[in-house]
């Protein structure tokens, strides 16, 4: 398969990428770093670019490793679930009434 080449920028900078997913894929997720470090510049406008792509890199890390926790904790939830023993008799949902209206 051949692969996809793109041209992003980052921080001001191009980068030329080759890869196997779509273009629109690459420069969504380039411009979402992009996004984290002009935030992080935007906080600190004093700092040098490396050092901005460094903290976005390290607030990016964050949000990976705090993401990856959630999903092994619903993973976990999941599989506790399935455990379970079936219920015989039907959940009452708490918001059902009690006497069912008919139109005529």
């Amino acid at each position: 398969m051949d692969k996809n080449r793109v041209t992003v920028y980052i921080a001001g900078q191009e980068f030329r990428l080759a890869c196997d997913d779509s273009d629109e894929y690459i420069r969504r997720v380039a411009g979402y770093v992009n996004e984290k470090v002009e935030e992080v510049q935007g906080q600190y406008p004093n700092l040098s670019t490396a050092n901005c792509l460094i903290l976005a890199a390290l607030n990016l890390s964050d949000e990976l490793h705090k993401l990856r926790e959630d999903y092994d904790a619903l993973d976990s939830r999941i599989s506790e679930l399935r455990d379970m023993p079936r219920q015989s008799t039907p959940v009452k949902r708490p918001f059902e009434s009690k006497t069912a209206v008919t139109v005529k």
